[in-house]
């Protein structure tokens, strides 16, 4: 099968969120179930090539819009005989100072999108795999324009908060025929909502967690769009993300000092000291570390976390925090980091290297999370023996098992987070024989992307399946 999959970032050459780790990593998988997978990705200023060479320019292609005939040079990455990277080029477009929340991130990806369907009218494969809404638009044009034979639609929702709400201008710029802007189709109360074509026009829709599309069907997590998921629930599946294992794995990770497995747990605690070292924190074996890494928004939890913070420190605990967002948050831990020095470390940036490290070296990993869709930090921090402690909701409730590879608890209130805390510590502190067992559990846990790709593999043969009847 020839799947073409569109994304706005993919690991290895770009990622600023988890959608890149699944463009990156579905597509080996996929690749080992015999599919051939091209990916689709702008090319950006920031993209790093190192270790690949450019096999060879395609050429420019002519990129049709609403308001005139644009451009799109592409150059083509050989991954390996079965993977393809298509850049799709724009100085206009992509050579800015930063990937999204850019005044015209409507315009450059409803123009990323058209570029990348003119690619597949070119490569014409079965299947055009779509993720969220940066590349939503590509199913409405096939929908509207494709010329090609038989071609399947899938478009995959990592997260329905950010839809691409905008100005009608955009949808006349989106080149749509003028008819497509009703009710029944992209118009959301007199706007253009681009992650609305993405539901309304593809073929089948995925989540990126079964909890999660059983979620957004509900006016609490539907954004506005869950009568509409309603609607379209007879082709809505959730399948659950992977983790990439060459990437994640302490007995392989390139980051770690001291590489470990389930058989060797003790050398965990090398790491620790490590980690301790490395960031200024003394160690002691009686002294937990709680980490927490990821997007310092309110959707991950940061608000009842820092509620929470003065309570860990008086239980006497190492709390590391990596990641970047709001501003707002920024001034908060850092000034917290100032209050409680020699107990939190505040790390407000991306560190690739330091994450392995925090991954490996700590004994919990906290995502209070107020919702998410799937969430790969729990399934990371289990494979390196980190016990996840999270709010059960989307992919953290389908992931972690509450007393056998985890902490879990339900209501969004710092106490909550807090009794969890307590359950942690008190295995940590009176029955570490218990914690190991948990620890190895969840070490055990199969989070690979080889039952996901197959997953993907049968909606893409359903779909096909569908074309044919």
């Amino acid at each position: 099968m020839d799947v073409f999959l569109v994304a706005s970032e993919a690991n290895p050459f770009i990622k600023v969120g988890g959608l890149a780790d699944v463009a990156g990593a579905l597509p080996k998988a996929l690749a080992r179930l015999g599919c051939k997978v091209s990916i689709a990705m702008p090319k950006y200023r920031q993209i790093s090539l190192e270790g690949y060479v450019p096999s060879n320019f395609i050429d420019v292609l002519d990129v049709p819009l609403g308001y005139g005939n644009e451009t799109a040079s592409v150059e083509k990455i050989s991954i390996s005989e079965y993977i393809s990277v298509y850049l799709i080029g724009n100085g206009a477009y992509f050579q800015r100072e930063s990937l999204y929340n850019l005044p015209d991130d409507t315009r450059r990806f409803i123009f990323f999108s058209r570029a990348s369907f003119e690619l597949a009218r070119v490569l014409t494969p079965d299947i055009i795999h779509c993720n969220d809404w940066h590349t939503a638009l590509v199913s409405g044009y096939v929908r509207y324009y494709w010329d090609r034979g038989t071609v399947g639609t899938l478009f995959s929702i990592h997260n329905l908060a950010y839809q691409g709400l905008c100005e009608k201008d955009m949808f006349v710029y989106s080149g749509l025929p003028e008819g497509a802007f009703n009710p029944e189709e992209v118009e959301y109360y007199g706007r253009f909502n681009i992650m609305k074509s993405g539901i309304v026009y593809s073929d089948m829709i995925n989540t990126v967690s079964p909890t999660y599309a059983e979620e957004i069907k509900t006016p609490e997590f539907g954004c506005g769009l869950d009568g509409l998921l309603r609607k379209r629930s007879d082709v809505l599946v959730g399948i659950l993300n992977g983790i990439d294992e060459e990437e994640f794995n302490p007995q392989t990770d390139r980051y770690l000092p001291v590489r470990f497995s389930v058989d060797s747990l003790e050398k965990k605690e090398d790491v620790k000291k490590i980690l301790l070292g490395n960031l200024g924190l003394s160690y002691s074996d009686n002294i937990p570390v709680i980490s927490f890494i990821g997007r310092l928004w309110d959707q991950k939890g940061i608000d009842i976390l820092i509620q929470a913070i003065p309570e860990i420190i008086k239980r006497d605990s190492y709390l590391v925090i990596l990641g970047t967002g709001s501003e707002y948050y920024h001034q908060i831990l850092t000034e917290l980091g100032e209050q409680y020095s020699g107990k939190i470390s505040v790390n407000l940036r991306f560190d690739n290297k330091l994450a392995h490290l925090i991954y490996g070296g700590s004994d919990f990993l906290l995502m209070p999370s107020r919702f998410e869709p799937c969430g790969l930090g729990q399934m990371i921090a289990m494979k390196y023996g980190t016990i996840p402690i999270v709010r059960g909701i989307g992919g953290l409730k389908d992931t972690v098992e509450d007393g056998r590879t985890g902490f879990v608890f339900f209501d969004y209130t710092c106490n909550a987070l807090l009794e969890s805390i307590d359950r942690a510590l008190d295995l940590y502190r009176n029955n570490r024989g218990r914690l190991n067992e948990i620890r190895k559990n969840a070490m055990l846990e199969d989070h690979s992307w080889s039952n996901s790709a197959k997953k993907y593999l049968e909606v893409y043969n359903k779909i096909l399946a569908s074309k044919k009847g």
